[in-house]
């Protein structure tokens, strides 16, 4: 019964993170980082429109006071 108890306890990182961090991880991971240097119009307009919702997403992990976890994550998946 012992071990049982300890095994519920393992959790993995996601089971800790905020939903907004979650959905912030999953646009990071997707994004297109070099979509600036595309000679393809499309790629582009696609790159400009996952950048703005980053941004807002961004914007409202800030807002739940989340922005230093936030610009973690930011720094972890950007390239640059």
């Amino acid at each position: 019964m012992h071990t049982t108890i300890l095994n519920n306890k393992r959790k993995t990182r996601r089971e800790f993170m905020h939903p907004d961090l979650v959905i912030l991880e999953k646009l990071l991971k997707s994004h297109d980082w070099t979509y600036n240097y595309s000679d393809d119009h499309s790629a582009w307009c696609r790159g400009r429109d996952q950048a703005d919702d980053i941004r807002r997403q961004m914007d409202i992990c800030c807002g739940f006071g989340l922005d230093e976890i936030a610009n973690k994550l930011r720094d972890k998946y950007n390239p640059f």
